[in-house]
């Protein structure tokens, strides 16, 4: 090509490089975190990719959500019958058991009535062995007395004891 050609191509690459950069350039100078942005290219890519990340946890997170909407959605039938159905099982559940106790009801009775007794008579074998106890008590609290009469009971139990005693 001539020189004049090569000028030609020279001024209209400049010309439009300069067309193109000036919007460019007011645009930045009314937004100066892109400015910052452009002038630091290694903060732009760690924010790029940490919005990449946030977008890729928002995306799966909304996956999740309408993976659990669908199911729910599919279960609902499945619970409708379940509590339909179910409980008329356990009404018939409670029914039987109810009238399988009332025969063991009897049996608890007896049980408790042998329970009752046994009680009872142990009971009537403490009482027997506390008076046995209490005799044997008295007479030797009647033993000390008269080995020392003129002394004060060290004890309330005693001064009770040997007021029933001589009374």
């Amino acid at each position: 090509m001539n020189p004049f050609g090569q000028s030609l191509l020279d001024g209209l690459g400049d010309r439009l490089l300069q067309s193109l950069s000036t919007p460019l350039q007011a645009w930045l100078a009314a937004h100066p975190i892109a400015q910052w942005l452009v002038i630091h290219p290694l903060w732009t890519l760690g924010l790029v990719i940490g919005a990449i990340a946030l977008l890729v946890g928002l995306f799966g997170a909304i996956g999740r959500l309408t993976e659990n909407l669908w199911l729910r959605l599919f279960q609902m039938p499945l619970w409708l019958f379940a509590s339909i159905f179910g409980g008329g099982f356990q009404l018939a559940k409670r029914l039987s058991q109810s009238s399988s106790t009332r025969p063991s009801s009897n049996a608890d009775s007896d049980n408790s009535t042998q329970r009752l007794d046994q009680i009872l008579t142990r009971l009537t074998e403490l009482h027997r062995e506390e008076e046995q106890l209490l005799v044997e008590l008295k007479t030797l609290v009647g033993e000390a007395g008269l080995e020392a009469s003129s002394a004060q009971p060290s004890s309330p139990l005693i001064s009770v004891l040997t007021n029933d005693n001589s009374g």
